[in-house]
């Protein structure tokens, strides 16, 4: 969790108000790698809200589903790529790939004597599948635990927060056609299968864990800064009559923000370095479906610079407001550029209740290759 996203995840601890969001979004544009697709469409609904019990306590939370299709991706068979690379199942075939995402958190806060403490519950799972051959089939379990505790005095809030969870996925991939399979490929690295469990081995399983801790200063208008360590660990095994592990995978990274909030606008910025670890597990020969243990060695190591810069003004108008946003992001690894604007107008409807509606407009860069995708949000807030 990089700490752009532990802004808005802690947000909601150090702001006065209490309001409930309910908006639906659609989006289309272009897939920027094969391994995303050459076109992705999808919808989401989603649902937040922070009510205050009383002066010291408040309860926050938020539930989403979305659904999204994306044509004619290649090679890559996991949900969550970006996370569990490079140890991929790959075919070479590929096809129309359908997601599915079910997300909530839930939690309680209390600001007392200066003394400002909350405590979470969050909630991820996924489905990826397709409906041709090779069939790919993803589960994803994704739960965390987080907590914070901290002292705020006038406008700003100084929190050490930590959270701690567990991951699983479940990836399996069939076929159905009358004209045979196509070799399934399980990656040592980011260029070469294992070659000895790469034929007809289609069920996988990824098991591990994530923690992180930080400390953050966040203002409600003021300068905010902090920095982040984020541990995710994970193991693949194969179904081989019994679970036979193959690969581990340690993630290290490490980051800093820094920003400016403002009664109207706000600027941000995030910088980090994410290092992977990874192990290969190498066997002897197999009897009576057992698999002898010979070695576990290092077989990949790989450093990569990730970078985000984040503004948004907000403007009155007679009737409503506009806010205007802009995103600028880098990932490294996926030598990927994501630029982003968005306008979103709120039209007060009666009472605390008003609409909005949010166009936003992106622009993928990829190895020169560019991409576009338009996103549609609209909803109620009160």
């Amino acid at each position: 969790m990089h700490l752009i996203t532990i802004l808005i995840v802690l947000t909601s601890l150090v702001t006065d108000t209490a309001r409930t969001d309910l908006f639906l979004s659609g989006q289309f544009g272009q897939g920027t790698q094969v391994i995303e697709g050459r076109q992705t469409a999808g919808f989401a609904v989603e649902a937040r809200s922070v009510y205050d019990i009383n002066a010291v306590s408040r309860v926050f939370g938020e539930a989403s589903y979305s659904w999204q299709d994306s044509k004619q991706t290649r090679y890559v068979d996991n949900a969550d790529y970006r996370m569990t690379a490079p140890y991929w199942t790959v075919d070479t075939i590929g096809g129309d790939m359908r997601r599915e995402i079910y997300a909530f958190r839930g939690g309680y806060r209390m600001l007392k004597n200066h003394v400002l403490w909350h405590a979470a519950l969050q909630f991820r799972a996924e489905q990826s599948y397709r409906m041709r051959d090779p069939r790919a089939k993803n589960k994803v379990s994704d739960l965390r635990v987080e907590a914070s505790i901290g002292f705020q005095w006038k406008n700003y809030g100084l929190l050490v927060a930590g959270y701690g969870g567990r991951y699983k996925q479940n990836n399996e991939i069939r076929f159905y056609s009358e004209l045979g399979e196509t070799t399934i490929y399980h990656m040592a690295n980011d260029t070469e299968p294992y070659a000895r469990f790469s034929s007809n081995n289609k069920v996988s399983y990824y098991s591990g864990y994530r923690a992180g801790v930080g400390l953050q200063l966040l203002p409600t208008t003021g300068f905010m800064a902090g920095v982040q360590y984020d541990l995710f660990k994970f193991t693949k095994e194969l179904t081989i009559n019994t679970q036979v592990p193959i690969v581990r995978l340690q993630t290290h990274t490490v980051s800093a923000q820094f920003g400016y909030v403002a009664e109207r606008w706000r600027v941000h910025g995030t910088a980090g370095m994410e290092m992977k670890r990874g192990e290969q597990y190498l066997y002897g020969d197999n009897a009576n479906n057992y698999y002898e243990l010979l070695l576990i060695t290092p077989n990949y190591s790989a450093n990569y610079l990730f970078a985000n810069v984040y503004g948004d003004y907000r403007l009155n108008l007679p009737v409503g407001d506009m806010l205007f946003a802009g995103m600028v992001n880098y990932d490294q690894y996926l030598q990927h550029w994501t630029e982003q604007v968005q306008v979103r107008y709120t039209f007060p409807i009666k009472n605390r209740y008003s609409w909005f509606v949010a166009p936003k407009a992106c622009v993928h860069q990829y190895n020169q290759a560019n991409a576009w995708q338009i996103i549609l949000e609209t909803g109620v807030s009160f």
